[in-house]
């Protein structure tokens, strides 16, 4: 067995003990597999084990990883094949890669502004021949500067911005909670996100349905309080290599 494979295991056990305490289904959870700087090996090593969701934070390093999803084929490329995954982007994602994030991933966790969103859109409209693009709205509820996402006063504007962008589907939200943050801290954090969800599903179309939320140290807490997709790395894959 690999430490993959092991690691993989004791996720899925973490996750059932704080579903089923907080009254949820483990199968309303989804592990995303975060792969930044991680080689194609342990990629590759995380499918076999039945892992079919993965995050990348760089359009660039996806790129370099993985297969398109669209155009061309892989030409002889050691690439992971996409066939039976989910490319998630959950990273801070500039506009002028906008176009390329359209066309090689699924899905896109970081929209934090109106004018990525509106860049995205007409990307979509070129790219994905009128499939729209899965986004989540990511929210900045720590303060830190260091971090993206908008503030959750600014929320509802991004809102109104991607609901009228035909070839965006809002699906839901994602934070980033602080960084050795305690339980109570952790707790308030995403508790905060699902009531800005909730309050969403009350004043925008859309398939307010996802909470991207928890990550290795964390992600236990982010169950209890409603998450549906977690972002792990280390927690799988161990440390990063440098």
């Amino acid at each position: 067995m690999s430490d993959t494979t092991a690691n993989l295991e004791t996720i899925r056990e973490r996750i059932a003990d704080a579903a089923e305490h907080s009254g949820r289904s483990p199968d309303a959870v989804t592990l995303i597999a975060v792969t930044k700087t991680m080689p194609t090996t342990p990629i590759l090593a995380a499918i076999q084990a039945g892992v079919t969701h993965f995050g990348e934070n760089r359009v660039q390093e996806a790129a370099a990883k993985y297969a398109p999803q669209r155009g061309t084929e892989n030409d002889g490329l050691d690439l992971v094949p996409r066939a039976g995954i989910t490319l998630h982007m959950i990273g801070n994602l500039q506009r002028n890669k906008a176009h390329r994030a359209a066309a090689m991933f699924d899905w896109i966790q970081s929209v934090d502004r109106p004018e990525l969103a509106e860049t995205l859109d007409h990307a979509c409209a070129e790219q994905r021949h009128g499939e729209p693009l899965p986004v989540l709205i990511e929210v900045n509820l720590t303060g830190e500067p260091s971090k993206s996402g908008i503030a959750p006063e600014h929320l509802p504007r991004l809102a109104d911005t991607i609901t009228a962008c035909p070839n965006l589907r809002p699906t839901g939200l994602m934070t980033i909670a602080r960084m050795g943050a305690q339980e109570p801290e952790l707790r308030r954090t995403f508790s905060h996100l699902r009531t800005l969800m909730e309050n969403l599903k009350h004043t925008h179309p859309g398939d307010w349905t996802h909470l991207s939320m928890g990550m290795s140290d964390d992600y236990p807490q982010a169950i209890a309080e409603g998450a549906t997709m977690i972002r792990l790395g280390r927690a799988l894959f161990g440390a990063r290599p440098k």
